[in-house]
């Protein structure tokens, strides 16, 4: 049973540290890492010194992700009582980001740009035009978001204090050589590309800064703000690495060559066993899964 720890007596250097030692909203960086095949198209997107700031500093606005856990219902094993059991974890579908637009519109050249190459369009005015769609991997890549705050990467000094029966013994000073590099804070979403670009409304009315909202999607995102543990459960690659799991013939990029389908885990070693009895019948698969002849 948990232990309830009992009221005490704080200082004013215990509050200092804690609820007036808040994050600010305003300081934070993102990058957006474009696939070369993009930057093949935009040869100016770093500048002179070889940094792409121009779209770094300009996202006036980005949102941390936010993510929940699908639970099922059981109302029958304990009687009043229903319990919800946790079977996947999802994430947002989007992830939005506001630029301001510089006045050689570099920003929506990229994100227009990036759109385009993702359906491979033609600047063609053909009432018979068509496109046909680029290969998933070619297009995506991954996009980070770093919080951090205004004393990021600056030497400081802080304090903690050892309690004892609810009373203070001791107040700890850990001195100057504290390294603030360690209060950042980065989420990465993995297989990200742009989705969408919404509406710029321009008027003659008071003058306002132009801005671009771009929303990416992305399978998941990764961040520093957990600690993972071990994986226990057995898998069917040489590592606890997701990407190098084996998903049987065809069914994983890393593997099979040119597959959009990944098992992994048991299932994995299940689809390789039912592979191996199906090809000893004479029943083969194609690259898309579907079955050839018998």
């Amino acid at each position: 049973m948990a232990q309830v720890s009992r009221p005490r007596k704080r200082t004013v250097a215990t509050l200092k540290n804690t609820i007036l030692n808040t994050a600010l909203t305003t300081h934070y960086e993102c990058g957006f890492n474009p696939p070369s095949s993009i930057l093949g198209l935009i040869p100016n997107y770093r500048n002179d010194r070889g940094d792409d700031s121009a779209y770094i500093l300009s996202c006036a606005e980005a949102s941390l992700p936010a993510t929940s856990l699908a639970t099922a219902e059981l109302t029958n094993d304990h009687s009043g009582i229903t319990e919800r059991h946790v079977y996947r974890r999802q994430y947002d579908k989007t992830a939005s980001f506001t630029f301001y637009v510089d006045r050689y519109y570099r920003q929506i050249q990229l994100f227009e740009t990036w759109i385009g190459y993702i359906v491979n369009e033609q600047r063609d005015q053909s009432p018979n035009y068509f496109y046909r769609v680029n290969f998933p991997l070619d297009y995506q890549t991954s996009i980070w978001i770093t919080k951090f705050e205004r004393d990021f990467n600056k030497p400081g000094t802080s304090s903690y204090e050892v309690y004892t029966d609810d009373t203070i013994t001791e107040s700890v000073s850990r001195g100057g050589n504290e390294n603030y590099d360690e209060q950042s804070l980065t989420y990465v979403f993995l297989n990200a590309y742009p989705i969408s670009i919404d509406a710029m409304p321009v008027t003659y009315e008071a003058a306002q800064v132009l801005k671009c909202t771009v929303n990416f999607n992305f399978s998941r995102y990764i961040t520093g703000a957990t600690r993972p543990n071990a994986i226990s459960y057995p898998t069917t690659g040489e590592t606890t690495d997701s990407s190098s799991w084996v998903g049987g013939e065809w069914r994983n990029h890393t593997t099979g060559g040119n597959s959009l389908i990944a098992s992994t885990n048991r299932g994995a070693s299940d689809v390789l066993d039912w592979e191996a009895r199906m090809k000893a019948k004479g029943i083969t698969l194609s690259k898309t899964g579907r079955i050839d002849d018998i």
